[in-house]
């Protein structure tokens, strides 16, 4: 149980580092250009503070255009757009580093079990590769649950004179 506790607090500290504090956050349609990709999915909030929730399709130095619940695509022009946030999932880096602790944690597990003399069975040496394989396997998955859970929101665009505090 101890063992569980400590795999616990190593996925829940790493998966709390945030890995692009100092990006810029665009002021026009036309810096946004180079950051956003094919069905990405953003938050847009408007200039009255109705939010949308879609995926980006395409981008001008006018429009934004997305879908929104897999319906028809829907333009929204620069000056009704107050900012867009970019929703991303952290399943990869909680698999990564459930997969990291879990092995880690399986082979510490079979190198630690007290052994004097003849124990039975394969030594230590035959069973700590596919015990920290199968660890390693269990801790991605639940690393991954974690990780997808805590979606992050990041900043991309804010309008000209506009502030981030918008709902």
């Amino acid at each position: 149980m101890q063992i569980l506790t400590i795999v616990a607090c190593v996925m829940i500290a790493a998966l709390g580092v945030p890995t692009s504090a100092g990006a810029q956050v665009a002021s026009s349609f036309r810096d946004l250009q180079s950051v956003l990709h094919g069905g990405e999915r953003l938050t847009i909030t408007d200039n009255t503070g109705i939010v949308t929730n879609g995926r980006f399709i395409a981008l001008s130095d006018q429009a934004l255009r997305v879908t929104v619940e897999s319906t028809v695509p829907i333009d929204l022009s620069e000056g009704s757009v107050a900012k867009i946030e970019r929703l991303a999932s952290n399943a990869k880096k909680g698999a990564v580093v459930g997969l990291i602790a879990g092995a880690v944690v399986g082979a510490l597990a079979v190198a630690l079990t007290p052994c004097k003399g003849f124990c039975g069975g394969p030594g230590k040496g035959t069973v700590i590769l596919p015990v920290a394989g199968i660890a390693g396997g269990i801790g991605a998955a639940i690393g991954a649950g974690i990780g997808a859970m805590r979606a992050t929101r990041r900043l991309i665009y804010l309008a000209p004179g506009r502030s981030a505090d918008i709902p």
